[in-house]
């Protein structure tokens, strides 16, 4: 058995030190690891494509296979695009600057953490989908790519952008790979083809275009502000378009299935939620680790598994009668909508337990039944179960117990 070298240790005290104590970032040991409790998306995205080509084989027309698997399809290329645009993350910041690996800004952590946390519900999804030919999801369908986590009072590094441009380049190569491969399928079958599938091949085509060019807008805006030539203005479109880009591939790989996706996508109303159809909410029973789902990605990161962090939830699921309203579910729902089309996006998070993020309102929103002013910042309140919006809230340094 070897011993660490000392100089390697030296190394890695002052590699701690740079990335830390100058560059104000934080490790990323716990996306690292999230991203290796992801290992089995192929796996089951294999064991997909598997049914679907034994489906075709045996005689279903292409158009009702695709029917047949449609809620595991969308929900395995939902987790497989949080994976990719985690590791893109992660991949460009290294290569930007070598002596911080294994460290990330603040921005980029809280981003990916958030992704992270999308990953293994969808794969929970996918599988329970696979596996019971009677399986109804008890979530909105299209799935929205989100939540956006963006930077408070400064533009996000430009590696972060880099990033983005890597990840939406390559869920853009799904969404146009598998048109093509279902546009294939159909083509080869013997008999008719039905008028709505013909249509609904020509709008997938026309949506990929449509975030084709906003990809491109995104693209160019970046390699402008890779030189060091763009206001902060220009910083946040390219960072929106490149969003909204990502947002329309993510939903071209759950639509090929599921062609009621895009009309539904085309019939939203503006600060509603995403959805085939209203989803019914009723009060359900939690245990305390399940408030972490509703915390803010920095407390995640930060209090997380701590004697604090863990008090404090068993407190705050006791206040709440170990119930999440229906009220509190519509509301995630809603925002986490709401934060992928763009409208509104994390500031911060409220220094109370539970912890829960802090947005800022891009334009006025409609949420569980409050109205949201543009510009204002909002949260849900555990403690009272509604929605508080003001100008702008208090600041306060550190984490705070639960309130009375």
């Amino acid at each position: 058995m070897q011993a660490k070298s000392f100089l390697g240790e030296m190394r890695e005290h002052v590699r701690h030190f740079y990335a830390t104590t100058m560059h104000g970032e934080v490790s990323d040991a716990n996306i690292r690891g999230y991203l290796r409790a992801a290992s089995q998306i192929e796996d089951v995205w294999q064991q997909i494509d598997d049914k679907l080509a034994a489906l075709i084989s045996q005689g279903t027309a292409p158009w009702e296979a695709y029917t047949q698997l449609r809620y595991p399809l969308a929900f395995v290329r939902a987790a497989r695009a949080c994976q990719v645009f985690v590791k893109e993350l992660l991949a460009a910041d290294a290569a930007a600057d070598p002596q911080t690996a294994g460290y990330l800004p603040r921005v980029t952590y809280d981003q990916a953490d958030a992704l992270c946390h999308q990953i293994q519900p969808g794969l929970e999804h996918a599988v329970a989908a696979l596996n019971d030919s009677n399986y109804v999801p008890d979530v909105a369908l299209p799935l929205v790519l989100g939540p956006r986590v963006e930077a408070e009072g400064a533009p996000c590094p430009v590696a972060h952008l880099q990033g983005m441009v890597a990840a939406a380049r390559e869920i853009r190569e799904w969404a146009a790979g598998l048109i093509a491969q279902y546009e294939l399928a159909v083509k080869h079958v013997d008999r008719p083809v039905p008028a709505e599938v013909t249509s609904h091949i020509a709008l997938l085509q026309s949506r990929l275009a449509q975030a084709d060019s906003q990809l491109r807008f995104g693209v160019d805006l970046v390699g402008q502000i890779s030189q060091g030539e763009a206001t902060p203005q220009l910083h946040e479109e390219a960072e929106t378009s490149l969003w909204e880009a990502m947002q329309n591939f993510f939903l071209i790989n759950q639509a090929v299935a599921m062609p009621e996706l895009l009309q539904a996508n085309r019939n939203r109303v503006p600060g509603g939620r995403v959805g085939v159809a209203p989803r019914a909410y009723r009060d359900r029973r939690i245990q305390p680790d399940d408030l972490w789902r509703v915390a803010a990605p920095s407390a995640r990161s930060e209090i997380r598994g701590t004697k604090f962090g863990r008090d404090e939830m068993q407190e705050m699921c006791g206040k709440m009668g170990g119930v999440l309203s229906a009220g509190a579910q519509q509301y995630l729902d809603e925002v986490d909508a709401a934060v992928a089309r763009g409208d509104a996006y994390i500031i911060a998070a409220m220094a109370n337990c539970p912890f829960e993020p802090l947005y800022r309102a891009r334009r006025p929103l409609n949420l569980a039944g409050a109205q949201v002013p543009a510009n204002y910042e909002f949260h849900w309140n555990f403690h009272r179960g509604h929605i508080e919006s003001t100008q702008r809230f208090g600041r306060v340094n550190d984490w705070q117990e639960c309130e009375e």
